[in-house]
């Protein structure tokens, strides 16, 4: 592979302060900490495409700077690995895949605090409202991915964290070009509206349901700093390299769901990922918590002061959360769109290796 990830490197608990690099924002004359971020205006055409087609590509969002920065940082992740990349990187899928990696590394949290990433899930999310911008943007999950090497079928994303389909934005910069043979997104135009695939669903074949409705694919080649904004159910899959290694090259991107609005905490009584923190919020709370960190308008205090002490990722009462969840009946229908999908023709043994290999990679999406 063209990364390889030391076992024995991994780091368990937080590593805030270990990067040195600073956001390009604190060079500024008058920097102040939690200020708004930056501003990227989005078009009127832009916003008529996500509603259309559920999904739009926007060309340099990130300046050079905030490239370099984001770069930096994510190189320096993969040199000092988070313990909770391993399951991702154990299944070969990926080469580095970690999520919540705001949670533990602050130069992350600092790109979506003062970045134009907020201002662009503002303006179309806006779009998705029926508003000119939303009132407020609440990250619920991120996921740093570096190298598919065997790719990701058609699928939905599911693991947003604890949000409604309908209150959620799912994201995407890229900090390479996309190769000429491999590696570009593609979805299926419109497929937000489908009926037939399930909130639980992550896997799904388009000759299901009505699917076969939403015929025309959409492939995106971004180039670095682009981002790809869509909808949570549109359908779209990623392919990997032919030879499953991505050798020297590198395809390095920063992904995630945002919350608008006032959202609500939305208990979806299966295996959340993204959701295993310290906080007691229950079914139906506004989702406002230092977990779940408002970045539009801008951060609140209270919660930036809480995640620069390290009060915010992963515990041990949200291991259990998360646990007691994992035989429940929407837990099974997840992984087992899976199984529905590509195991009706395999032999035994290569759906249970096939299965085994997805649910690693599923589990750190």
């Amino acid at each position: 592979m063209g990364i390889s990830v030391d076992f024995m490197e991994y780091v368990i608990g937080n590593q805030d302060g270990e990067s040195s690099v600073a956001a390009p924002v604190k060079n500024e004359p008058g920097f102040t900490p939690g200020q708004a971020p930056q501003r990227f205006e989005i078009t009127a055409a832009q916003r008529e495409t996500l509603l259309r087609d559920g999904v739009v590509h926007i060309p340099q969002v990130l300046t050079p700077d905030w490239l370099s920065y984001l770069r930096d940082h994510t190189e320096w992740q993969i040199e000092n690995p988070h313990i909770w990349a391993s399951p991702g990187v154990a299944s070969g899928l990926y080469d580095y895949i970690q999520r919540n990696v705001w949670t533990t590394n602050w130069g992350f949290y600092e790109f979506l605090a003062y970045g134009p990433c907020a201002s662009v899930f503002a303006q179309l999310g806006g779009a998705l409202k029926g508003q000119s911008e939303a009132d407020e943007v609440r990250l619920t999950t991120d996921l740093l991915m570096v190298n598919p090497n065997k790719g990701f079928k058609w699928h939905q994303d599911n693991q947003n964290g604890p949000v409604a389909f309908e209150d959620a934005l799912r994201w995407w910069v890229t900090l390479d070009d996309t190769p000429a043979d491999h590696g570009a997104p593609v979805y299926l135009q419109g497929s937000q509206n489908n009926t037939s695939v399930g909130e639980d669903a992550v896997f799904v074949n388009l000759a299901d349901g009505d699917l076969p409705n939403y015929p025309k694919l959409l492939e995106f080649r971004p180039k670095a700093g682009d981002m790809i904004v869509w909808h949570p159910k549109s359908i779209h899959k990623i392919d990997g390299p032919e030879s499953q290694d991505w050798e020297k090259r590198k395809r390095r991107v920063l992904g995630g769901t945002v919350a608008l609005n006032d959202a609500l905490f939305w208990n979806k009584e299966k295996v959340e990922f993204a959701d295993m923190g310290r906080h007691d919020l229950q079914h139906g709370d506004p989702l406002s918590n230092p977990h779940f960190p408002r970045i539009w308008p801008a951060v609140d205090p209270v919660e930036f002061q809480a995640r620069q002490a390290g009060e915010v990722g992963r515990s041990f009462p949200g291991f259990l959360r998360m646990w007691s969840a994992l035989f429940s009946k929407k837990t099974r229908d997840q992984f087992g769109s899976f199984t529905k999908v590509y195991n009706k023709e395999k032999p035994p043994e290569v759906v249970e290796a096939d299965e085994a290999a997805e649910a690693a990679t599923t589990a750190s999406r």
